[in-house]
């Protein structure tokens, strides 16, 4: 028996590509056929699931993220666990990940996140244990992070910033890769690669081969890169709706993703809200440099800005 058989007339079909022009014949789109055959729904509310495309119809099981953090809530603890393991086992298998990625990458996977894994587990070093990943975050923030006074510490800034931010203490000067790095005592191969919202929109997009070959040069260099990003995903995903230039959001989601996935112990990717709030945390970020190394960063600044640190709305995926 073929793997495709037309629910509507009985037709039998050698591949997904060919079943789904054959339903041109039945006067159906491809997702109404599979909502009114096949009836998902979301485990939380109860409501059919929304067809998006084939592999997430089948592959998850709420319509939003919320959905899924508060049917996680609600579950008993054992079988929130066992679904959970399962999901993640399934991403890291078919993603072969090898090391821990940072809450953001969770956040942006419609997977279950840093603090799900953490209540379930007791810690997110023992999920990473469960499921076979080397957890790379074991280091908390930097104690006074948010206090340090990086008054005296000189900033480089690349001659090829656009827009470059003022700092009270800064020198224009070329750079391999990035914007800005610390000079002097504060320097430790720690840069930072500031996007405004458009900018990180084609960048993650089109220029996603430009911006890998300013990966490789980092590492090549034996360096680090923070990618601070003058906007919010929820911003980007609200601005990009409204734009008469949209981008394929799920497209930059996937590039992102990959990135922390290609390149774990080089790169981190920080959402600071707006232009204010990335002229300061680029100074921490280079103040304390290679110590943060190994701290999701992101995931410590969600904790302060939401307190709880999860996503208020779904993702383009």
């Amino acid at each position: 028996m073929s793997d495709f058989v037309c629910k509507e007339c009985g037709k039998e079909f050698e591949s997904r590509k060919s079943f789904h022009c054959h339903l041109k014949a039945h006067s159906v789109t491809i997702g109404d056929y599979y909502v009114k055959h096949f009836q998902r729904k979301d485990l939380y509310t109860g409501d059919l699931l929304q067809f998006k495309s084939y592999d997430s119809y089948f592959n998850n099981d709420f319509n939003h993220f919320d959905n899924y953090i508060n049917w996680l809530r609600i579950e008993p603890k054992n079988k929130a666990k066992e679904y959970v393991l399962d999901k993640a086992k399934k991403k890291i298998q078919e993603k072969g990940i090898k090391y821990s990625p940072p809450n953001l990458f969770y956040d942006l996977s419609f997977m279950a996140n840093t603090y799900t894994y953490k209540h379930l587990w007791g810690s997110y070093d023992n999920f990473t244990k469960e499921v076979g990943l080397e957890n790379i975050y074991k280091k908390d923030l930097p104690k006074e992070f948010w206090n340090a006074d990086t008054s005296g510490m000189c900033i480089f800034v690349d001659t090829r910033e656009k827009k470059p931010l003022k700092f009270e203490n800064d020198r224009v000067n070329k750079l391999d890769f990035g914007d800005y790095t610390a000079a002097g005592e504060y320097y430790t191969k720690t840069f930072v690669d500031r996007k405004a919202q458009d900018d990180f929109r084609q960048t993650f997009g089109a220029g996603i081969d430009r911006f890998r070959r300013e990966m490789d040069r980092c590492v090549q260099f034996g360096s680090y890169m923070f990618v601070v990003v003058e906007s919010s995903i929820e911003k980007l995903e609200e601005d990009n709706r409204g734009s008469n230039f949209k981008s394929n959001l799920g497209y930059v989601w996937h590039n992102v993703r990959k990135l922390m996935l290609d390149y774990p112990k080089n790169v981190q990717f920080i959402f600071a809200h707006n232009r204010a709030g990335t002229k300061k945390i680029i100074p921490l970020i280079l103040h304390h440099g290679d110590e943060l190394w190994n701290v999701d960063l992101q995931y410590h600044i969600d904790k302060v800005i939401h307190g709880i640190g999860q996503r208020k709305t779904a993702i383009s995926i």
